[in-house]
């Protein structure tokens, strides 16, 4: 069984498709598959590097509570890797900032 590719968007999704036809890629179709997936992307994006040590070394300490910086670090991570248009989510609703913490635990 071959090693399965990283679908980031719906031009992959397409990709995968048309290949398992036996439709083989041109440069017009990398050039539309990259355009696809960046119109249409689909799940995270990874953590970079200076993200995730600020993410593993904020996590291990285990804070009761997240000052207006660890807050803002934390939701401009999670807007970037999960796309999300930036809001000002409420610095005292514990539910916003334990559901932005789960879901960026998973990108670890």
């Amino acid at each position: 069984m071959g090693r399965r590719k990283k679908i980031t968007g719906a031009g992959d999704i397409i990709a995968t498709i048309t290949e398992a036809i036996g439709i083989e890629e041109c440069d017009d179709c990398t050039k539309r598959k990259e355009k696809l997936n960046r119109l249409f992307p689909i799940g995270a994006l990874d953590l970079e590097d200076d993200e995730r040590e600020y993410l593993s070394t904020l996590f291990a300490s285990n804070p009761k509570e997240l000052n207006k910086e660890m807050q803002h670090k934390i939701s401009s991570i999670y807007f970037r890797c999960y796309r999300v248009k930036p809001f000002d989510p409420c610095t005292n609703c514990s539910g916003v900032w334990k559901s932005f913490i789960n879901k960026l635990k998973k990108l670890l």
